[in-house]
């Protein structure tokens, strides 16, 4: 591979990774105020951690690991609020979902306390970092380092062995989950899957070729995005009975907790094969 083409590649990442650094700082801006923008962060922060698991053996681990700390504890730190919200969601579809007049009615009961742990989540989020000011501050320092970054070194052949290495994992995971059957085990399969469908979208945004030592990529990208909904959506019911359960603790069965139940799924989960 010659310079020019390692240089357009190294440019392309860098491009990329610094599109995902303004959309996170954006994203962080509105949080405060609009849920949407939590999750539109947190996305925009594993599609940078992503890129750069996908650019760590050519850009060096030196390089990379403090910038990826930095991103995974800011992904930390937007976590609660995140998966409350999820809560919130999914509650909210099992109340659209219910069968009977006495269960929708739980649900509608519920949602509301479930509303007020959202707000005060925020409201504790907004007290210890108002207006999400310290937060977009490092969204920004890290948006500089990213910058600053070896992107010259990057070339197509590092992002496909890096590729490769990230099939492993995600086919590791699969068959751990598959053969454990373990809630952990499964969340660790939808997160490697995830993490493979963003890598697989920064190739086609890298003009960069799938291939997997030396072949292409046997998997669709789109079955990998149905394996990922698939899994979120167990994980979504996960969180809510999590959730349910914590709630019916705190209010030492003040009301009625709503029949758990799981809502139906299309189709069976998929495993990649």
């Amino acid at each position: 591979m010659s310079p020019r083409t390692t240089t357009r590649t190294g440019e392309r990442a860098a491009a990329l990774a610094a599109h995902e650094a303004r959309a996170l700082v954006a994203a962080l801006a509105i949080a405060p105020g609009e849920p949407a923008g939590v999750h539109e962060a947190r996305k925009s922060l594993r599609r940078l951690r992503s890129l750069l698991a996908l650019a760590r053996s050519a850009l060096g681990k030196e390089a990379v690991d403090p910038v990826d700390g930095e991103l995974r504890a800011l992904t930390k730190s937007l976590s609660a609020l995140r998966d409350g919200q999820v809560v919130l969601d999914t509650a909210q579809r099992m109340a659209r979902d219910a069968s009977t007049p006495d269960e929708a009615a739980n649900w509608e009961a519920l949602l509301a306390l479930l509303s007020r742990q959202q707000e005060h989540r925020l409201a504790e989020a907004l007290r210890d970092d108002p207006g999400f000011v310290r937060r977009q501050a490092l969204a920004h320092r890290q948006a500089e380092r990213l910058r600053q970054l070896p992107w010259h070194r990057l070339h197509g052949g590092d992002l496909r062995n890096a590729l490769a290495r990230s099939v492993q994992r995600q086919e590791r995971a699969q068959a751990t989950a598959l053969a454990s059957g373990r809630v952990d085990d499964l969340h660790a399969w939808r997160r490697r899957s995830r993490r493979l469908r963003m890598q697989l979208a920064a190739f086609r945004k890298l003009r960069v070729r799938r291939q997997v030592h030396g072949h292409p990529l046997a998997v669709a990208p789109r079955h990998i995005a149905e394996l990922v909904d698939q899994l979120g959506l167990l994980q979504d019911l996960a969180l809510l009975q999590q959730a349910l359960v914590t709630l019916e603790q705190a209010q030492a069965r003040a009301i009625p907790v709503a029949k758990r139940r799981r809502t139906a799924i299309h189709s069976p989960i998929h495993p990649l094969t």
